[in-house]
């Protein structure tokens, strides 16, 4: 048997890690591509027939006195909630998959407030949450349309959800120095984590079930670091405000010049 010097050992040893990584590495990544399809395909076979339900649920004909009128309700709250978490699933498997595009388009973000609102209008009766808009921009912005109405409306459901009975949530928006801020502050005892990050990490370990920590805020991360932008939170005084900072673009070319045209929600 050939006697190897210390140096040549090493080097052997060196090797062999070097490809058992590079093994572990290309399993690693055969097994995301594996999970993204898998989300992609989950989400669009779940999509169709709820965007259909959506659309026949405004055409039953439910009067005032009649007593399947709660049903009704029940249905169509049930169905908006599942309708959000399929939308979510389909763009974490955007997100994983890098085909998540972006397109500015010049809009009133009040339109995306108030259209936000409405859509989590279930989760909000629930708890009878008062919701406040301190909103000091008056003009029209460039921005991500789709990207925003996502992100505000994660932040918004995890404000209502993490809130006590018959809370309060404030929805701040301010424009400084072409800085979109979407802040959303709410009462709550705080959030139990070691680190910030695991936050806005998915399907983390330990869940407590605070301030989500499934896939809701990380959507949220992934989607202001695609616009260039921020998240982060703070806790003071017994309340929590999650702040995201979005730079607006600067350009007249727009795909749209309204928001009812960039998108159906």
């Amino acid at each position: 048997m050939q006697n190897l010097s210390e140096k040549e050992i090493v080097e052997n040893e060196v090797a062999f890690l070097s490809k058992k990584i590079l093994e572990l590495n290309k399993k690693l990544i055969d097994s995301q591509r594996a999970k993204t399809l898998f989300l992609s395909l989950v989400a669009n076979k779940l999509n169709d027939p709820m965007t259909a339900i959506l659309g026949m649920l405004p055409h039953l004909k439910i009067q005032d006195g009649d007593e399947n009128k709660k049903i009704f309700s029940l249905i169509q709250e049930e169905a908006l909630n599942l309708d959000f978490k399929i939308q979510n699933i389909i763009t974490v498997a955007e997100i994983e998959s890098g085909q998540l595009d972006t397109a500015n388009v010049l809009v009133d973000i009040k339109e995306i407030v108030n259209e936000t609102i409405k859509n989590l209008r279930y989760v909000i009766k629930e708890k009878n949450i008062q919701i406040n808009i301190e909103n000091s921009i008056e003009h029209k912005i460039v921005l991500d349309p789709k990207k925003t109405y996502t992100i505000m409306k994660n932040l918004i459901s995890n404000g209502c959800i993490n809130s006590q009975e018959n809370g309060v949530v404030d929805i701040i928006l301010t424009l400084e120095s072409d800085i979109l801020t979407i802040a959303v502050k709410n009462r709550s005892d705080g959030i139990n984590i070691n680190h910030k990050p695991e936050v806005f990490t998915r399907f983390v370990e330990k869940l407590d079930g605070k301030h989500g920590l499934g896939i809701g805020l990380s959507i949220v991360r992934d989607l202001c670091e695609s616009l260039g932008g921020t998240i982060d939170y703070n806790v003071s005084d017994g309340f929590v405000t999650f702040e995201a900072k979005l730079p607006l673009t600067q350009t007249n070319e727009f795909l749209f010049d309204s928001f009812d045209d960039a998108f159906e929600l």
